[in-house]
C-alpha cells in the first residue's frame, strides 16, 4: 500500500519565458540549483524532449530515474521520476508575465506506507525540501552573483607548491566546487570559436557549449575527424549549429587565412577560445621556419585574436579565454630565444615558456581592451590523449589523480558563458578562483622585456601578412 505527498512551489523571475524554459529544461544542470542533488546527467541523446532521461543522485545516497512524458516548448514539461523509495510525477509548467517569467513546480510522491508515516511524523520535511530547491531555482535564474575575488590563502598555497599542486587534482576540483555558483546566462544567441577541439579539453569545451545552446565554430587540421566530431555532438546535444573551419594553426598562413574567411563572412565573435595545442619532443621546425611550439601555442593565438578583434568588437558581451598550463609557474619568458634555439631543448621547457608568453599576451590585451574580458585559465591536471603521449611517466605517475576532460574544461566554459565572469579581465583562474600568475619573481619579466616581446610579436604580425596570399608558403627570416 503507498500514498501520496504533493508539493506546489511557484516562483517569480525577471527573465524572458525562452531564456528560463532554456535553462530548466535542460534538466542535468538540477544540481547547480538544488542543493540536494549530488550530480545529474542526461542519459540519452539529443535535445530535452519527450523521451529524455535524466539520472540525478542525491546527496542522501540515493538515485533518481527522470523520464519525460510531455514536452511543450515554454509552456509545460512532464516528468516521472523512479527510486528505490518512491515515485513521483512531477510538472513544469512555465508562463510569461509583464516582469519576466512564472514557474510553477508541482509533484506528487507516491511513498509506501512505511516511509508515508516518517513523513507523518515530520511533516514539514518534505516541503522544506521543495522550497529550498526553489529558492535555489529563483537564485540561479536571477543570476547576480559576485565574481570571486583574489585569494590571499590560494596565493599562499600556490606559492608552498604542495598545497598548490594538491589543487591541480581532481581532489582539488571537488573541493573547489562545492562553492560554485549556476551558471544561467542564455547562450543561444551567442557565437563561440574554439580552436583545438577536437579532443580532450577542447572537446569537452565544445561539448558544454553546445549544451548551453551556443552556436559553435570548431577549428580543426583534419576534415574528416573534425566532420566525424560535428556529427556526433549534434547526435549527442541536439544542437545543429556546429560549424567546421579547417586549418593548421602551427601554419602562420592557416592562420592568417582563417581571420581572413570569419572576417569576410561576418557577425560577431562572443566566446574567442584559445585552446589548440600540443607537445613537441624533440624540436620541430614548421615548413614556414618556425619553431612547432611557438607558432602553436603562442604566435598563432596572437594573431588570431589580434586580427578578429573587429569581430570581438561587436559583440554584447565578448569574452577572449586563453588555455594555460601549471607549467607555465616555471618558466620566465626569453626575448633573445623565442624560439628556443639556443642550448638543449627541452619540449616542456617550450612549452610552458610559450604558456608564460600567451599569460603576457592576456594582461596586455586586459590592459588595450577595456570593454573585452581577456582571462587565462589552466585545467588543473587532466586525463587527455595529449598529456598520456607527451608525458607518459607523468601520466602513469598520477593517473589516479587525473581530472576528466570535462572539469578541467569547466573553468574554460565558466570564463566565455558566466555573467559574472565579463566583470574581471586579465586574470589567471584555477576551477573559478583566481590565482597568482606568478609563484615567485623569478619568473616576472621587466616591463622592458615585455614591451620587447609585444614589440616583436607585432612585427611577426606585419611580417607574416602576405603569408595568406596565393604566392604560398614563405620561409620566414
Amino acid at each position: 500500500m503507498s500514498h501520496n505527498v504533493t508539493l506546489d512551489e511557484t516562483i517569480e523571475v525577471n527573465r524572458p519565458l525562452h531564456e528560463v524554459f532554456a535553462y530548466v529544461s535542460e534538466f542535468s544542470r538540477v544540481q547547480e540549483w538544488d542543493p540536494a542533488v549530488a550530480s545529474a546527467k542526461k542519459i540519452t541523446s539529443g535535445a530535452p524532449g519527450v523521451g529524455t532521461e535524466f539520472q540525478v543522485d542525491m546527496r542522501a545516497g540515493f538515485s533518481l530515474h527522470y523520464h519525460v512524458e510531455e514536452f511543450r516548448t515554454d509552456e509545460r514539461m512532464l516528468m516521472t521520476v523512479e527510486s528505490r523509495f518512491f515515485s513521483a510525477c512531477e510538472e513544469i509548467l512555465f508562463e510569461a508575465t509583464d516582469d519576466g517569467t512564472k514557474l510553477r513546480y508541482i509533484a506528487q510522491f507516491d511513498f509506501p506506507a512505511p516511509l508515508l508515516a516518517l513523513n507523518k511524523i515530520y511533516p514539514a520535511a518534505m516541503d522544506r525540501v521543495g522550497k529550498t530547491a526553489m529558492a535555489g531555482l529563483k537564485a540561479a535564474l536571477e543570476d547576480d552573483f559576485e565574481t570571486p575575488k583574489e585569494s590571499g590563502w590560494l596565493a599562499a598555497a600556490d606559492r608552498l607548491v604542495l598545497p598548490g599542486l594538491w589543487r591541480f587534482t581532481k581532489l582539488g576540483y571537488r573541493a573547489s566546487r562545492r562553492g560554485w555558483k549556476p551558471v544561467s546566462a542564455y547562450q543561444g544567441n551567442r557565437h563561440a570559436l574554439i580552436t583545438g577541439a577536437t579532443s580532450g579539453l577542447g572537446l569537452a569545451a565544445a561539448k558544454q557549449l553546445a549544451e548551453l545552446g551556443a552556436r559553435l565554430t570548431i577549428v580543426a587540421r583534419d576534415n574528416a575527424k573534425a566532420e566525424n566530431l560535428v556529427r556526433d555532438l549534434k547526435d549527442e546535444t541536439g544542437n545543429d549549429n556546429i560549424n567546421i573551419e579547417i586549418a593548421d594553426l602551427s601554419l602562420i598562413s592557416d592562420t592568417h587565412a582563417l581571420a581572413d574567411r570569419l572576417l569576410a563572412a561576418g557577425g560577431p565573435i562572443d566566446m574567442l577560445i584559445n585552446n589548440a595545442g600540443a607537445l613537441f619532443n624533440p624540436r620541430q621546425q614548421t615548413a614556414e621556419g618556425f619553431e612547432k611550439s611557438f607558432a602553436l601555442l603562442l604566435l598563432s593565438p596572437y594573431l588570431l585574436t589580434e586580427a578578429l578583434l573587429p569581430l570581438l568588437k561587436v559583440s554584447e558581451s565578448p569574452r577572449i579565454v586563453n588555455v594555460l598550463s601549471g607549467g607555465m609557474y616555471t618558466q620566465k619568458i626569453d626575448v633573445d630565444d623565442l624560439q628556443s634555439q639556443h642550448g638543449d631543448y627541452s619540449g616542456s621547457v617550450a612549452y610552458a615558456k610559450a604558456k608564460r608568453g600567451l599569460m603576457i599576451l592576456t594582461e596586455a590585451w586586459a590592459e588595450r581592451w577595456e570593454d573585452i574580458a581577456v582571462n587565462a585559465m589552466h585545467p588543473g591536471w587532466a586525463d587527455t590523449p595529449g598529456v598520456e603521449t607527451s608525458l607518459p611517466g607523468f601520466y602513469r605517475a598520477t593517473k589516479w589523480l587525473l581530472r576528466t576532460p570535462e572539469e578541467g574544461a569547466d573553468t574554460v566554459v565558466w570564463l566565455a558563458a558566466s555573467t559574472e565572469a565579463a566583470r574581471v579581465s586579465g586574470k589567471f583562474w584555477l576551477d573559478r578562483d583566481q590565482h597568482p600568475s606568478h609563484l615567485s619573481d623569478r619568473t616576472r619579466e621587466t616591463e622592458e622585456e615585455r614591451e620587447q616581446f609585444l614589440e616583436m610579436l607585432a612585427e611577426l604580425k606585419d611580417a607574416t601578412r602576405s603569408y595568406s596570399t596565393e604566392e604560398g608558403i614563405k620561409k620566414s627570416a
